[in-house]
């Protein structure tokens, strides 16, 4: 106490001399060691310290700041300025609101009435070369950004105290230049586009432009560049400097709109709903509730276009075509419409595509063109549509993966046509043989070698204008000998039989039980269905595409083709006894030849492109599925998987998880960037460990504070999630994700004893105190969060000490 005591004179004594060396002007005597540098002084009156003294300059602090003390009022002049320049400048004042201007050391604000400056301007007069910069040292906020001539400093409206301030002269950098990203561009009515400027020098000061169009009728520019055309014509957008001294331009055409659809639902307790365009939603699904009617538009078609669409009625069957806008169905019978029927009329080059979400059933695939989407005869009602108009691209060339092959009689392999452009509406194509009884082929390419001599296979679009042709030559096939096209895959069966050259016999690789292929570059498996016995194979990471051979390897148990092109697995239809199967990244989209494997435990299916996974219902067995990856929106295959215990569907477009209500056995769940906002249907899984839930839309997590046995939680990226109140009775969770998040209060977690692991990146919170009790934890990361007390971090890492502590503010 008395060495404080001494501190305390010891200071009032230097404050008293210094006192006495300032004049009592209060002002600032400009440093003349650069007389040619514009400069500025300042003085700050604040509470309790009245003006300080000696006035600052140049960007230093005026005022306080971590006193917790107000700005009252303010002066400011500016230092060799050129000849008639002035410093100009207003404040905001409790009680008052904005003062009328001061300059050149006049005093703005009050002093001797103990009111707050909460906001100020600052401008420069007769200095067209120079700008002023400044910022305010806010209560709550701390610094702010700083600002430049005329913008404002501080806060209005909050009740907000100004505590300090900082303010400097720059020298502006004129524009030389200013380009834009384009010169000219082509919309069509509706769409819109951004422009953005490229200025130089790149360090000028002062880079605003101004952005106007010569005919805001045609095309609109808003403040930052961005363009919308609005009616067919031609406008001229210009981007110009503040000073209006640069410019530049491009030219906007504006063509009429593409055609579209635009259609409307009657819905049961709805009634009419509000009208969607092209491939959206119209009904509902999930609640149940029956479309009665429907109507449908083309806007912007031809004169003579017209839509043809009928509806197949309970009680009625189907009723006439209505066109364009007209109603099909009923409203006020309370009828559902169980199918539908559209089709386009005088509209060459366009074809119109539909799915129905259907009771019971969920999203059919699309059909097109007249065909039927629903079901009739099952009584099934229609509860929502979506309808789209397709531009036709036709097909320019077809090509075959081989012009020519040589075959041995009973020998089967598969050509692929490639159908160009990627892009044309219709793909398929037709397979022929010129002589079937020598080469036979089927509707997907495969075909079979039946007996010797030559045959044409010829694959021809269906709209029947493209032809590609493979010569096959069929030898006879010497008994018994094993022969592999591909020699890779020859190395390896040599290996293992220990048979490095001569003829192969069957007798020779029948006894092969386990065979290990992963990465030898292998493209073809002819000769593999010899391996009859095979228990264990791995395929994975080669260029296989065609895997027909192993269709009869029915002693199976694992089979492993990741990263392979694979485009059709029909072949795997007869493995009955797999009970582990990996098969990711394919080329096909069709998986329902699996639906019969119902001893499978193991399943991957990564990155396939899957939508449908109705085949999935049989697997009963699963213990293990992993669908990453793909485009399943419909998840209600898995409703009677109850053996399940891992489940990963991360990166899929998933939102309706009533499916997985069912599924108690469940201990690891991954649902990572999917759509997904309830998570209701999970407050039955009680078995749960491992629950990932990041990337989605989540805001409510009220069910999990059923999941007793969880573990591991992430919820990070579910930006709108603030509540998390249920986590508070997860009485055996170790490790919490919470990164991009809406939560700002850690109260709930205070209690969570077990927890080891926390992650807070990217978030708001503001204080880590209710932490400070978890002694078990020993990670945790607050990243990228600009409003942490960094005193309660401190505190917490004396509280936990042993916990490592990684922060960013």
């Amino acid at each position: 106490m008395r060495r404080l005591k001494s501190k305390l004179l010891f200071t009032t004594l230097a404050c008293f001399v210094s006192f006495s060396i300032f004049t009592s002007t209060n002002s600032y005597k400009a440093d003349t060691t650069d007389t040619n540098t514009v400069g500025v002084t300042y003085d700050a009156h604040v509470q309790n310290i009245g003006w300080q003294n000696p006035w600052s300059k140049d960007g230093e602090e005026a005022g306080t700041d971590g006193k917790a003390l107000r700005v009252e009022a303010m002066k400011l002049n500016l230092t060799n300025a050129p000849a008639g320049a002035k410093i100009t400048y207003q404040a905001h004042v409790q009680n008052i609101g904005w003062q009328a201007s001061a300059a050149d050391g006049e005093e703005a604000g009050t002093d001797g009435k103990a009111l707050r400056i909460e906001a100020f301007k600052i401008k420069l007069q007769n200095a067209p070369d120079y700008s002023v910069m400044y910022q305010a040292h806010v209560q709550n906020v701390g610094w702010q950004p700083w600002v430049t001539d005329g913008a404002v400093a501080g806060t209005v409206g909050k009740s907000l105290r100004v505590e300090a301030i900082r303010v400097k002269i720059v020298k502006r950098v004129h524009l030389d230049s200013i380009s834009l990203n384009k010169s000219q561009t082509n919309l069509k009515v509706g769409e819109t586009d951004s422009l953005s400027t490229v200025l130089s020098p790149t360090d000028a000061t002062d880079k605003n432009v101004i952005w106007t169009s010569s005919d805001p009728s045609k095309v609109s520019v808003d403040e930052n560049g961005n363009i919308a055309a609005l009616a067919e014509g031609t406008a001229s957008i210009t981007a110009i400097s503040d000073d209006n001294q640069k410019s530049a331009s491009c030219a906007v055409t504006v063509n009429k709109a593409d055609p579209k659809l635009q259609y409307q639902t009657h819905v049961e307790n709805i009634g009419w709903q509000l009208p969607v365009n092209d491939g959206e939603e119209a009904g509902t699904d999930g609640q149940a509730l029956r479309v009665e009617a429907f109507k449908i538009k083309l806007l912007n078609a031809p004169q003579d276009a017209k839509i043809c669409y009928q509806a197949h009625v309970q009680n009625i069957g189907w009723q006439d075509c209505v066109y364009n806008g007209e109603e099909s169905g009923t409203d006020g019978k309370a009828l559902r419409v169980e199918a539908v029927k559209i089709k386009l009329m005088n509209m060459p080059g366009y074809s119109v595509e539909y799915q129905a979400h259907v009771q019971n059933v969920g999203w059919q695939p699309w059909v097109k063109d007249g065909e039927e989407a629903g079901t009739d005869g099952r009584a099934l009602r229609i509860e929502a549509l979506r309808i789209k108009l397709v531009k036709v691209v036709p097909v320019d060339s077809i090509s075959l993966d081989k012009n020519s092959l040589t075959l041995n009689a009973g020998d089967t392999t598969s050509l692929t046509a490639n159908v160009q452009p990627d892009s044309a509406s219709n793909k398929n194509v037709t397979w022929t043989s010129s002589d079937p009884s020598k080469v036979s082929v089927d509707s997907t390419g495969r075909i079979s070698a039946l007996a010797v001599g030559t045959a044409n296979i010829t694959a021809t679009t269906q709209d029947g204008n493209k032809t590609a042709t493979c010569s096959v030559t069929v030898n006879e096939n010497p008994s018994n000998i094993v022969t592999f096209k591909d020699a890779n895959l020859e190395k390896e069966v040599r290996k293992c039989v220990n048979k490095p050259t001569g003829t192969l016999y069957k007798n020779d690789v029948t006894g092969i039980m386990d065979l290990d292929l992963e990465a030898k570059n292998i493209t073809y498996l002819d000769g593999i269905e010899n391996l009859i016995k095979l228990q264990n194979l791995n395929l994975s990471n080669n260029t296989v595409s065609d895997i027909s051979a192993l269709k009869n390897l029915t002693s199976l148990n694992t089979l492993k083709l990741n990263s392979n092109p694979i485009t059709d697995v029909s072949a795997l239809s007869n493995l009955t006894n797999l009970s582990e199967l990996d098969l990711n990244d394919s080329k096909t989209t069709n998986f329902n030849s699996l639906k019969g494997l119902t001893a499978l435990q193991n399943l991957t299916l990564l990155n396939n492109n899957i939508s449908d996974i109705s085949f999935l219902s049989s697997l009963t067995k699963l213990n293990y599925l992993y669908l990453n990856d793909n485009k399943i929106t419909d998840i209600s295959a898995l409703n009677n998987l109850t053996n399940l215990t891992n489940l990963s569907l991360s990166n899929n477009a998933i939102s309706n998880l009533e499916s997985l209500n069912k599924l108690t056995s469940l201990s690891s769940l991954n649902l990572v960037n999917n759509k997904i906002t309830d998570i209701s249907a999970l407050n039955t899984l009680n078995n749960l460990q491992f629950l990932s839930l990041d990337k989605n839309t989540i805001s409510d997590i009220t069910a999990i504070n059923k999941l007793d046995n969880l573990r591991f939680l992430n919820l990070s990226g579910n930006t709108t999630l603030s509540d998390i109140s249920p986590l508070k009775g997860l009485a055996k969770i170790m490790s919490v994700n919470l990164d991009s998040t809406g939560i700002t209060d850690l109260t709930p977690l205070k209690d969570l004893n077990t927890l080891t692991n926390i992650s807070l990146n990217s978030t708001n919170i503001l204080t880590v105190a209710p932490l400070d009790g978890l002694s078990n934890l020993t990670e945790l990361s607050i990243i990228n969060d600009t409003v942490l007390d960094s005193g309660s971090v401190a505190e917490f890492k004396k509280a936990v000490p042993h916990c490592s502590v990684t922060t960013s503010y």
